[in-house]
């Protein structure tokens, strides 16, 4: 499972990171000091942790870009404010953390988290495109 952790504060980016180790060992979990740093890598992730609040591109903003290229990403916005709550769904955000992280939310978070990747991944492994030269179908195997 890789999972991307972005924020400006490197204590934040430290603990997220060291979190997602502890209750997903075998995620490879990367951090990224901006948001710009982590489309400019052009890897997807399948779990995002995204400060709101950053110089040069904020969350929000890194957020629509992670949409449009990774549909299906789990995205967690993590924040000291409240105020962005709403801008948040705009981008289909799964979760809001506060900051200070509480690591009993995150655990709750994160394990949700994981559900919902698996839940995805095997949607996409279940649903089947035909294209014909008038026409489109999707098709799901059930």
């Amino acid at each position: 499972m890789e999972i991307a952790i972005v924020d400006d504060e490197k204590v934040i980016r430290e603990q997220i990171k060291e979190l997602a180790i502890r209750y997903a060992p075998d995620c490879n979990a990367k951090a990224y000091e901006t948001g710009e740093a982590l489309l400019a890598e052009g890897k997807k992730a399948d779990i995002v942790f995204l400060d709101i609040q950053m110089e040069g591109m904020n969350g929000i903003d890194t957020a629509r870009v992670l949409r449009e290229k990774q549909e299906d990403t789990v995205l967690n916005f993590i924040t000291g404010v409240k105020e962005y709550v709403f801008e948040a769904f705009d981008v289909a955000a799964f979760h809001y953390l506060l900051k200070p992280v509480d690591e009993k939310k995150f655990s709750e978070v994160f394990e949700r988290a994981k559900k919902e990747v698996e839940k995805r991944k095997k949607q996409r492994q279940e649903t089947v495109f035909i294209k014909t030269r008038n026409r489109s179908f999707t098709h799901i195997i059930s």
